[in-house]
């Protein structure tokens, strides 16, 4: 038997191998940059908080954070309670809660027991009752009151290991090993099921139903207890599945149970025993050993992993298929037919039966398949190879031609194909198919095609444009007429043509275009081109059902619904958010059938996805700023405290904010726009990054705005202040000092300016001065030069007056001289007496001395001055010498010889007192 349950396992696994399920989401180490293990699993204020192997792992929709214990060892236990997270690892036992920066801050209350804990000691599980916080391990279970921050251990007689411990109903129950299970009532321990009945069971999970207590234990066996015996339930569950040991497992509203089994992965049991889903490794989860199972407050199943994280949307309008080995492929065409589904993808066309789990390859059809579907009760399928008509799970071809892209009605009993290089027509007559030859004259790839009331087809090229054909009755005979329709330099790639609401379209990424018979062209002038202007499409193909009512397109963001109005001729929008990167289709072959009125499959690249229209995705949500830092420039930044406006230095202006909406949705993600108001008033484009950073920013008041787009939903926004204060140059302080300082300074100016006006004035007036005692000068100095000038013309007028009587009175000596060699006559010496009177005569003497005075005034006075005993003829002598006249020029001047003047200049020496060095004709020149 313990051989035969492998198997088993293995065989249901393959038996799901086709199952839809809800929408998964997988998380493993490198995106949560923690441990592989995840042991528990809790939630407080929309964050999860996860038993990670190396410490409490945060996730807040957005971001991961992991928090290692003091010891870093293993956190097996994580309990969220108010604003505190409480943890339980190897040897250590505490709470964290968040500080002003919204960083967890951990405390620890191993003091706080009232004994020293084993060595070795580890706390597996956490509960919170009566205002009281439940931490067991296998040696105890410890009660913690957080008012009076103390610890007490409940007491245990028997010594037993605690194996389990259990919230129901708002009473604590626990199991011990060869003890049973206990109920803990008004503080006192009670035995429920005694160990005599347990036996070894470990009880992993207990839930009331109907009124009797219902256990499920470690090897997924489910039991009743009615007081006095134990019962199993749902055998044949254990016999489709087996006995898959399990760690965890939860009740959910609706009934049913969720297991987290060890190697079958995550087990959905439904209220009447039956198997409701499998998430294993082999359809959508990373790991199959499942080691908590936990519900958030939004309905989602999380399950805590030996190797990551899963999150299981089990209320979503989502159902998928998930082809994670890549054994179908990309789906391009869906139909559903007769009870069977038929896949057409990438590979080949699938079926799967009604009420089987498994799809099969139609062996005559492997290969590439464009379309498949249903007209007048045949199905056919466009193939790479041809066209082949569908009868159960078996193809037969029946056109063998280069690629079919579709096919679809032309006229009573008759077909139009478009294939990759034309259009041929299938006729049905009598029940059997005759395919016509291909349509002459017109080899264009004819992907979209379209035929109106006329019988004109329309069909769309992504090269040549739109093209439109009347046709001869031959149906492959050249067109009677081809019209080319070209739509300005706007790419076809990707493009389609369509008939909705009793109109023919032409849609392209950017526009959708209506054909106007009475223009016979196309115009962007239209309803439905103005619905979608808003829409960031990723191709222009659009899908039409219910008779050319329901229009369906595909954006970056989801898939998008028109139809039309009911109170007017206006459309509505409704919009389905299924991101691109989970549909992820080739661009231009995004597809969609519908089942029914309401029911609707879409092709993904790998696998499709089910759902039901309208689909509620109304996900209530707040937005939070979890994180702010600032820093200086190319420094590390710093966190900044959530609970009080920043000031922040200026410059410590390089600030990045961190938020998040605690949204768990795999098909929606959340959006983020954000302004800084004292930067810029207009909100930033909506976007996926939960951050926002801003450099150098001036100093100044701002106000920090972000808020979130949800689907259509857009939270309120949520603020931070702060001030980017000034540095201290352009502080109010500085400010007053600059202000003061100006005013010193013009006051300085001013005094300066006013003693410098006086200055001025004073110096003007000494300039002034200076150019009068100038001009005095200039005038003395004018007056001196004309006084000099006068004095240079009287010595001159003196000089020549003097030689004149030297030569007047040589020229008497000589004639004196010559009288004298004549003899003595009377006469003679009469005439030489005259002579000697005209040499010494008075009169000259006279003039000369007053033309010597007026040339050199103050000369005798000086002479006088200084040698007073000087006679006149001593003053004569002088005179003449102050001339500069030699010896021989003086003898005349005083009618002696020059032996005599020699004599009178030795006397003069003598009464002057002169040494013998001492020149006297330089003497005197001297005075």
């Amino acid at each position: 038997m313990r051989n035969l349950l492998p198997i088993l396992a293995y065989i249901f696994t393959l038996s799901l191998f086709a199952q839809e399920l809800p929408p998964v989401l997988n998380f493993g180490p490198n995106d949560y940059s923690g441990g592989n293990q995840n042991w528990m699993i809790s939630q407080s204020e929309g964050n999860l908080y996860f038993a990670n192997s190396t410490g409490l792992l945060e996730y807040n929709g957005e971001a991961w954070k992991v928090y290692p214990v003091p010891n870093r060892t293993i956190v097996r236990a994580a309990k969220a309670v108010g604003n505190r997270i409480y943890t339980g690892a190897y040897m250590e036992a505490g709470y964290w809660s968040r500080d002003d920066f919204g960083d967890l801050v951990y405390k620890s209350l191993i003091p706080e027991f009232p004994q020293p804990i084993m060595d070795g000691e580890q706390f597996w599980e956490i509960e919170f009752l009566d205002e009281m916080v439940v931490f067991r391990s296998f040696n105890g279970i410890y009660f913690y009151d957080p008012g009076a921050n103390t610890i007490t251990q409940m007491d245990n007689p028997p010594q037993k290991i605690y194996t389990g411990l259990f919230k129901l109903n708002n009473e604590l129950y626990f199991q011990q090993s060869e003890a049973g299970l206990f109920r803990i009532r008004n503080g006192e321990q009670s035995n429920v099921i005694p160990y005599q009945v347990l036996g070894d069971r470990a009880i992993i999970h207990i839930f009331e139903k109907e009124g009797e207590l219902n256990l499920v234990t470690g090897n997924s066996e489910f039991y009743s207890w009615n007081g006095t015996e134990l019962n199993q339930i749902f055998p044949d569950l254990n016999r489709e599945i087996g006995n898959p040991n399990i760690l965890s497992a939860i009740s959910l509203p609706d009934g049913s149970v969720i297991l987290g089994t060890v190697g079958n992965g995550v087990l959905q049991v439904g209220p009447d025993g039956r198997l409701v889903n499998s998430f294993n490794q082999a359809n959508i989860m990373i790991n199959n050993t499942i080691l908590d199972i936990f519900q958030d407050e939004s309905g989602n199943i999380w399950a805590g992993l030996d190797y990551g994280l899963a999150m299981i949307d089990l209320d979503s309008g989502f159902r998928s298929f998930q082809d994670n080995r890549g054994e179908i492929g990309s789906v391009y065409s869906s139909l559903e037919y007769g009870g069977n589904l038929y896949l057409g993808t990438n590979q080949g066309l699938y079926v799967k039966k009604q009420n089987s789990q498994q799809f099969k390859l139609i062996e005559e059809t492997k290969g590439q398949v464009w379309f498949i579907g249903e007209i007048d009760g045949r199905v056919y399928c466009g193939h790479n190879q041809g066209t082949f008509l569908i009868e159960g799970e078996s193809a037969k071809k029946i056109v063998d031609r280069l690629g079919t892209w579709l096919v679809k009605p032309y006229a009573e009993n008759i077909l139009i194909q478009g294939h990759y290089n034309g259009i041929s027509f299938l006729k049905i007559e009598n029940g059997k198919i005759t395919v016509l030859p291909m349509l002459e004259e017109f080899a264009h790839s004819s992907k979209f095609i379209e035929v109106d009331e006329a019988r004109n087809v329309w069909v769309s090229n992504e090269h040549k444009g739109i093209f439109k054909m009347r046709l001869q009755d031959s149906l492959s005979l050249p067109p009677k007429e081809i019209q080319n329709y070209r739509i300005g330099s706007e790419s076809g790639i990707t493009s389609s043509i369509f008939k909705y609401d009793n109109s023919l379209y032409y849609s392209t990424t950017s526009h959708i275009y209506e054909y106007q018979d009475e223009k016979d062209d196309f115009t962007k002038d239209n309803l439905l081109d103005s619905i979608v202007s808003g829409i960031d499409r990723v191709s222009g193909k659009m899908i039409s059902f219910g008779e050319g009512t329901q229009l369906w397109g595909f954006s970056q963001e989801g898939i998008f619904y028109i139809e039309p109005a009911v109170l007017n001729r206006d459309y509505k929008l409704d919009f389905i958010y299924l991101d691109q990167d989970f549909r992820n289709i080739a661009i231009g072959y995004e597809n969609l059938s519908s089942f029914g009125k309401s029911e609707y499959l879409l092709g993904v690249a790998n696998g499709y996805i089910r759902f039901e229209f309208p689909v509620k995705q109304d996900v209530p949500a707040s937005i939070n700023i979890d994180n702010i830092q600032a820093s200086i420039r190319d420094s590390v930044p710093k966190p900044v405290s959530l609970e009080e406006t920043g000031k922040f230095a200026y410059n410590r202006n390089n600030i990045s904010f961190f938020y998040s909406v605690p949204v768990h949705q795999k098909y929606m993600g959340a959006l983020y726009s954000h302004r800084l108001l004292g930067f810029s008033p207009n909100w930033s484009s909506w976007a996926k990054e939960s951050n926002a950073s801003f450099k150098n920013l001036n100093p100044g008041d701002y106000t920090f705005e972000v808020k979130a787009k949800i689907g259509d939903r857009i939270t309120e926004p949520v603020r931070y202040e702060f001030r980017v204060e000034r540095p201290f140059y352009l502080s109010n302080t500085a400010i007053f000092l600059y202000g003061l300082g100006l005013v010193l300074i013009l006051l300085g100016i001013h005094f300066l300016y006013r003693r410098y006006h006086k200055k001025m004035i004073v110096e003007n007036e000494r300039v002034l001065r200076m150019k009068n005692l100038e001009a005095e000068k200039e005038i003395i100095r004018l007056r001196n030069e004309k006084l000099e000038q006068d004095m240079a013309n009287k010595n001159r007028e003196l000089a020549v007056s003097t030689m004149s009587l030297i030569k007047k009175n040589e020229f008497l000596s000589s004639i004196k001289d010559k009288l004298k060699k004549s003899g003595e006559e009377a006469r003679v010496k009469s005439v030489i007496q005259t002579i000697d009177r005209d040499i010494s005569e008075e009169d000259n003497w006279k003039f000369f001395k007053r033309a010597f005075s007026n040339a050199d005034k103050d000369f005798f006075k000086k002479v006088k001055a200084r040698h007073p005993e000087l006679t006149s003829n001593d003053l004569k002598l002088c005179a003449y010498l102050r001339l500069n006249l030699s010896s021989k020029e003086i003898a005349p001047l005083l009618n002696i010889s020059v032996k005599s003047v020699e004599i009178k200049r030795y006397r003069l020496r003598k009464k002057m007192e002169l040494d013998r060095d001492t020149n006297l004709t330089e003497y005197i020149l001297s005075l």
